[in-house]
């Protein structure tokens, strides 16, 4: 889910937000634990009351039938009852079904997931997600699961925000919609533009505050194939930080000579700015789980065409195009990788609008933002193993995973010495019972250092 409430994983307000880091992860993790099997033990109770009660009024039926009868509808019951069981002690079904058919026997399920977090960028304090996870119709048996929820956050330098949103995969998967909103206000750092100013480490601490909205409407035109618009407008002022920073207060008039060339980059942008967007999108989708792939490819691709005509303060343009494969390696293992690109492109385009490296989990290991500009690549694969045992131990996983990327002015300006490598590990605690959602904590190392990567969902 590392997508607002789709993937549970919010990058609320601009996107100059900065890497998230755990504290004492390894203790949220065991608390999750241990109130998800409280949780999951209650609700086996309670079905093993309601099991006791029909098994009892079914023989209370059986005692007024003649010795050796017994109704068809109960045989039935019977035949049907005991393969359910079965499935249900199984740690994860969803890499043998095809696509995701059983829609979790048609029942909901709850996430909740706080996460603490530190960053440099963004200080100390709590992120958080709530979500609700449900077939959105009950007599569909086709259509991924569809996801509603809320999220936000506050940290100790100041930053807020809060967001809602959807997924919604309708008629068989023939229509999938999303939409989120939002209000924040994130305090966090503009390193500059180009790979020498990321490597350098200066940066200009700034605010951006505002709403934003998007909404994107695909169609089923083949078999995995979606054709379709995505909508989005923002509404946003950026400033200096003066409450985290002691910067002059001439400081975008007379800059200091190692900010300068960062002044430059965002002085146009220093003031309230709309930016509305409108552009097509493209999918090809053959998972066989929304939620954690064992096979099968997603290709999300789409154009973000700004344009003064329909009221945005400046015209440009935003490409981007993803490609995951998936590769299972028996019940419990896989290799997924990744492969991404994106292009800022026009005379005038927001610092906040650049292809930011390290931004959902391209690549992890980056502080968000650190390394931007206007072309941008990286890579990944990530091995995954889940414990092959029944009960509370299969919930938990592994995973380590690696990959490289790269930013630059345009593509053939990244050359072999502008590589910005990153690798990690990581554990995986499985949320729910139902639909395979994990919660993870990631380390993730590149090349300017380390940091924690929490969420829930798959990085990819």
């Amino acid at each position: 889910m590392d997508t607002f409430i789709p993937k549970l994983n919010a990058n609320i307000g601009a996107r100059v937000a900065g890497s998230v880091l755990v504290l004492r992860a390894f203790v949220l993790l065991s608390m999750l634990a241990i109130s998800v099997t409280t949780f999951a033990r209650a609700q086996d109770r309670l079905s093993s009351t309601d099991e006791k009660q029909t098994t009892a009024d079914l023989s209370s039926r059986r005692v007024a039938q003649p010795a050796g009868v017994v109704e068809s509808s109960d045989k039935e019951s019977h035949k049907k009852k005991a393969p359910r069981e079965t499935l249900a002690l199984q740690p994860d079904a969803a890499g043998r079904q095809s696509g995701e058919a059983s829609n979790a026997a048609q029942k909901g399920e709850w996430v909740i997931a706080p996460i603490p977090v530190k960053s440099p960028a963004i200080g100390a304090g709590l992120q958080w997600a709530v979500g609700y996870v449900t077939p959105f119709s009950k007599d569909d048996k086709v259509s991924p699961p569809s996801m509603f929820g809320v999220g936000g956050l506050f940290t100790s330098n100041g930053s807020r925000g809060l967001a809602i949103g959807a997924r919604l995969y309708l008629k068989e998967d023939k229509y999938r919609i999303s939409f989120a909103g939002g209000h924040a206000s994130i305090n966090a750092e503009i390193y500059g533009v180009g790979k020498l100013a990321g490597d350098r480490g200066v940066f200009v601490p700034v605010n951006a505050k505002g709403t934003a909205f998007f909404t994107e409407s695909l169609f089923r035109v083949g078999k995995g194939i979606y054709l379709g618009a995505r909508f989005q407008y923002r509404n946003l002022a950026l400033s200096i930080d003066r409450q985290n920073s002691d910067l002059p207060d001439d400081v975008v008039i007379n800059p200091p000579a190692q900010l300068a060339d960062i002044i430059a980059v965002i002085k146009d942008n220093l003031f309230r700015q709309k930016t509305v967007a409108v552009g097509p999108r493209f999918q090809w989708d053959t998972r066989d789980n929304t939620f954690y792939p064992r096979r099968g490819v997603f290709l999300d691709s789409g154009i973000d065409l700004f344009a003064e005509a329909i009221g945005s303060k400046f015209s440009y343009q935003y490409y981007k195009a993803a490609f995951n494969k998936y590769i299972g390696l028996g019940d419990h293992q896989l290799v997924a990788v990744r492969a991404m690109g994106c292009a800022a492109a026009g005379d005038r385009v927001p610092a906040y609008d650049l292809c930011l490296f390290g931004f959902q989990n391209d690549l992890r290991g980056y502080t968000a933002g650190r390394y931007q500009d206007r072309r941008m690549f990286a890579t990944q694969a990530e091995y995954r193993f889940t414990v092959p045992r029944p009960g509370f131990l299969g919930r938990f996983g592994l995973v380590a995973f690696g990959g490289v990327g790269g930013v630059g002015s345009k593509f053939t300006d990244i050359g072999f010495s502008d590589m910005l490598p990153a690798g990690g590990a990581g554990i995986r605690f499985r949320l729910t019972k139902r639909n395979p959602i994990n919660f993870r904590i990631d380390y993730g190392y590149g090349k300017t250092g380390g940091s924690f990567i929490v969420g829930v969902g798959e990085a990819f």
